[in-house]
């Protein structure tokens, strides 16, 4: 029986993987990951190096709570038909473009400013994390529904964060061997214009076939904003709370690592040994996690990778907090990355899964997919970006009493701790009958 599943689920991913779908999740993933570290840790090291304080670093890479925000203006995205756009792309794809666009700008303004004029150089930040969480807002839409079968859970979250963590590389090891060559303002620039695939992928990508049933028009504000949150918690029940809360709480050790940029700088770290190990071992290592993530979910189910992810997230702080007291000890940093990149891309991989099996699971999801999508990534990201605005600012505080790189070793641990009520949560779902594999 066990033998038989398998061998359907593995023709149904060789099936999978005939499709152009699968593919261009690849590039979305690209696009989308492009402008993440390049207001969040890659910046702290651009402004590390410009002699910013760790306290205002870490208020300055909390622009990135926009992210989390992005539920505000989701069911805008979802009815609002852009003009023009519409009528050429589509619902999905007309906001990928505008926002695509958007982030392509931003950052050629953050390349002009500069943290020397800080405060043009904060709203041009502000304005790529906007244009980027639009970007996510549509992709997720647009993702969610060309997931047909159980392959496609599984496959179209594991090539989305391929995509996404080539991305993380270029924007977290290359952009520093290009950043000691020709500076910061040109590497971002240079990242501006490699948005450039987003907006091909985009072009190429086919109109989704579901947004014509879901938006049709809408005749009261009630309707527009209030009516798709409402849908939600009558979708999950009593369970609604619960899965949310688990939601903040599974990707927050993994958010409050934004300060690790700095921690290399003060470890004394050369950039060109961060940025060839994180595009070898680093890269490596990361694929092996989302490759991982995907056998899982084929493997074991939703239920059984969402708790592994649950349990491995941790343990990448857990490395951090080594790595803080070893003085900058390249072998350690190499272990850091191994053990960061594997569990973090089960840990994505899962999250992923799992809020594209809630919106699925419900007719009311396939219906208002973007908001309710939005609203569970919101409700996690918007609880990590908060709480890292303030990572900076406690390690700054502990210096006095355990010195500098104790205090960086006591936050990561304190961060890591974040993994045991997760693991509690994700047992009452099982216990709700929340997963439905």
């Amino acid at each position: 029986m066990i033998a038989s599943e398998t061998k359907n689920r593995l023709k149904a991913v060789i099936t999978a993987l005939k499709q152009p779908t699968s593919w261009l999740l690849l590039g979305m993933g690209f696009s989308a990951g492009l402008p993440f570290l390049l207001v969040g840790g890659t910046l702290s090291f651009w402004l590390r190096s410009a002699g910013i304080s760790l306290t205002l670093i870490g208020f300055i890479t909390s622009v990135s709570i926009i992210y989390g925000a992005k539920v505000l203006w989701a069911p805008w995205m979802d009815k609002f038909r852009l003009p023009l756009l519409y009528r050429w792309l589509g619902q999905r794809r007309s906001y990928m473009l505008l926002s695509q666009v958007g982030v392509a700008a931003g950052l050629s303004l953050m390349a002009i400013y500069g943290p020397h004029h800080l405060v043009a150089f904060i709203c041009a930040a502000l304005f790529v994390a906007f244009a980027a969480a639009s970007q996510e807002i549509a992709i997720d839409a647009w993702r969610v529904e060309q997931t047909e079968n159980a392959a496609d859970q599984a496959l179209n979250p594991s090539f989305y964060a391929y995509g996404f963590r080539i991305a993380i590389l270029t924007t977290d090891a290359l952009i520093l061997v290009l950043s000691k060559r020709v500076g910061w303002p040109l590497s971002y620039q240079i990242l501006a214009l490699a948005m450039l695939i987003g907006v091909t992928v985009t072009l190429l990508s086919p109109r989704s076939t579901i947004e014509t049933q879901a938006h049709a028009k809408t005749k009261t504000l009630y309707q527009l904003i209030v009516e798709p949150f409402v849908s939600f918690f009558q979708a999950h029940k009593g369970t609604a709370g619960l899965i949310l809360l688990t939601l903040a709480l599974y990707r927050l050790p993994d958010y409050l690592t934004n300060i690790a940029g700095a921690m290399y700088v003060d470890t004394g770290l050369d950039s060109d040994t961060i940025a060839a190990m994180r595009a070898t071992i680093g890269l490596v290592a990361s694929f092996a996690g989302i490759a991982a993530g995907g056998s899982c979910l084929l493997l074991l189910g939703v239920r059984r990778t969402f708790w592994l992810g649950a349990l491995l997230g941790p343990i990448s702080n857990i490395c951090f907090s080594w790595m803080s007291v070893a003085h900058g000890d390249p072998m350690v940093f190499a272990i850091t990355l191994v053990g960061d990149n594997f569990a973090n891309g089960i840990a994505e991989t899962a999250f992923v899964a799992f809020m594209t099996q809630q919106v699925l699971n419900s007719e009311q999801g396939r219906e208002h997919t973007l908001t309710h999508y939005a609203l569970m990534y919101s409700v996690a990201a918007l609880t990590g970006k908060i709480l890292k605005g303030f990572t900076g600012w406690t390690v700054d505080l502990m210096t006095p009493h355990l010195g500098l790189f104790n205090a960086y070793s006591a936050f990561f641990i304190a961060t890591a701790a974040i993994g045991l009520p997760c693991l509690f949560l994700c047992w009452r779902l099982r216990q709700k009958g929340v997963f439905s594999s």
